[in-house]
């Protein structure tokens, strides 16, 4: 097989990779207590199993009791009520349960808790505390533990609702009147329970991500990188692409498509603003583009990340933020930080200790063989479940977003009258961003099931961005192997085709990205 159809096939394999990094962690952090829960009129209460009020299910775990304490007040003895529970969102939790039956003939005289008085006349028990005046106000309710069963098998976040029914004793069969006496809502927070074999696994695959990194800084060309910067047109035209038109098509495409989801919106504007992906090398070089253009930019984007990202989501990124969400700043930059500096150190090492260097390159296929089987034997097996949180609109959000990239990079660079293969670079470099840094920001600056669910968004992304370059570049390969003749001769002036004679090392200048090595080097 050739090499280019190696790389392909190896990259695909590599896909499932930033999937299974993302979902591994998704029982990190502690869950964000929503608000109290939600009442209407006052007669029903009922509190939620503590210590926060707020249910917990857990993915995996069938038929979890969940315990309630509800309390009916009951100012009228020959009152009786029916109390019937159920989810907000039947398709994301299941709830087992039983009409709980409420006779206020077993009422009871309680003191409810101190609350304090506005001056004026005080009927009931009373005392002073300070200057100010306390009362415990007696009321007849009910009271009682009702337990109901939960399952789940999708993250995510609703309400399990709480609804107070007056009861008819003339027809047992239809016994709830249409008329409802009280409703509350009690949180439902849905999360992955953490294994060891989750623990281990994230670990390893970490270590792959900082190893990649430090890899790709090691066999990085300076010179490749400072002969671009000398003819700054085509790298400022890309990062132009990548900084300001990504991030404003992201924050359109999260606006229009997933407006009702501001988690998963938020996921979707984030993977816009990332850097380009290491991936863009390696389609650059096997469909004909400037490689060289394509290692300095995704250089420089990694690098001006630490400031562009921050910036957007400051400015932009405000706009996906509701009341119980908070931007991390110092998280995110942090977060950045330790994903960039691998490629400084790998810099510095192919600099100082080239004999380290030539190590790190060595073991790369090695490392990346031993990950992939890990990946398949072990992460795809324990989250194929995040499949099923791949909605329609996420999927269509996640093509819009590479997809119109490639488009916008090629059509803006195409204006600027950029070469043909440079061209190609800035729309394989714009489209192909490293949706790796936005699941990661994700996961860590939000807290579960948050910031997991926003997660799914990049990881859409990232499934969906290679997909037509690899149906591009798999007959552009076929082609090119089946034409060699027309590619390897040029006409001649009375349109005889003659043969390319190779240029003499000393009269050609060219970049080439050395497959076998994984070197770029200009020869």
């Amino acid at each position: 097989m050739d090499m280019s159809c190696k790389i392909i096939l190896l990259h695909h394999m590599l896909i499932p990779l930033s999937l299974s990094r993302a979902v591994s962690d998704m029982s990190m952090g502690d869950p964000m207590v929503p608000l109290d829960m939600i009442n209407a009129s006052g007669i029903l209460s009922v509190k939620g199993p503590p210590p926060h009020g707020v249910v917990m299910v857990f993915i995996g775990k069938d038929r979890a009791p969940q315990y309630f304490n509800y309390t009916v007040q009951c100012d009228d003895e020959t009152l009786k009520y029916v109390m019937r529970a159920k989810a907000d969102d039947a398709n994301l939790v299941n709830v087992e349960t039983n009409d709980v039956i409420i006779d206020c003939r077993n009422r009871l005289l309680v003191l409810m808790p101190l609350v304090s008085l506005t001056n004026g006349s005080v009927v009931g028990p009373s005392y002073s505390v300070g200057d100010k005046l306390q009362k415990e106000k007696e009321r007849y309710v009910v009271q009682g533990t009702h337990t109901l069963y939960t399952n789940s098998d999708l993250l995510g976040r609703t309400f399990i609702t709480f609804n107070l029914y007056s009861y008819n004793d003339l027809d047992l069969q239809h016994n709830i009147t249409e008329d409802m006496v009280d409703v509350t809502k009690v949180p439902v927070i849905i999360l992955r329970p953490m294994r060891t074999i989750d623990t281990a696994f994230r670990v390893i695959i970490y270590v792959f991500m900082i190893f990649i990194t430090l890899a790709f800084g090691a066999k990085l060309d300076l010179e490749v990188v400072k002969e671009n910067i000398k003819r700054p047109l085509a790298p400022c035209i890309g990062l132009g692409c990548q900084f300001i038109i990504m991030p404003m098509l992201g924050y359109a495409i999260a606006k229009l498509v997933t407006a009702d989801r501001p988690d998963v919106a938020l996921g979707i504007f984030v993977a816009a603003c990332c850097p380009g992906g290491g991936s863009s090398n390696i389609y650059s070089f096997l469909l004909g583009g400037d490689v060289s253009l394509s290692i300095t930019m995704t250089a420089l984007s990694t690098i001006m990340a630490l400031g562009m990202m921050p910036m957007w989501l400051y400015t932009l990124g405000q706009q996906f933020i509701d009341g119980t969400l908070q931007v991390p700043f110092l998280d995110i930059f942090t977060t950045l930080l330790i994903l960039i500096v691998p490629l400084f150190v790998g810099v510095f090492l192919q600099k100082k200790l080239p004999k380290i260097t030539k190590v790190i390159i060595k073991v790369i296929r090695p490392v990346t063989v031993v990950c992939i089987i890990l990946l398949l034997s072990v992460g795809i097996y324990s989250n194929l479940y995040i499949f099923k949180l791949f909605k329609p609109k996420i999927v269509l959000a996640g093509c819009l977003l590479p997809y119109f990239g490639y488009l916008l990079g090629g059509l803006i660079s195409f204006i600027f009258r950029l070469p043909w293969e440079r061209v190609k670079t800035v729309a394989i470099e714009t489209g192909m961003q490293n949706t790796g840094i936005a699941t990661i920001l994700m996961m860590y600056a939000f807290p579960p099931p948050d910031g997991f669910i926003a997660a799914v968004a990049p990881i859409a992304s990232a499934v969906m961005t290679p997909l037509p370059l690899f149906l591009i570049t798999v007959p552009y390969l076929i082609y090119k192997r089946c034409n060699k003749d027309k590619y390897d001769s040029v006409p001649n002036e009375n349109g005889s085709i003659k043969k390319k004679k190779p240029k003499s090392k000393k009269d050609s200048k060219e970049t080439t990205l050395d497959v076998e090595n994984g070197k770029t080097t200009v020869i």
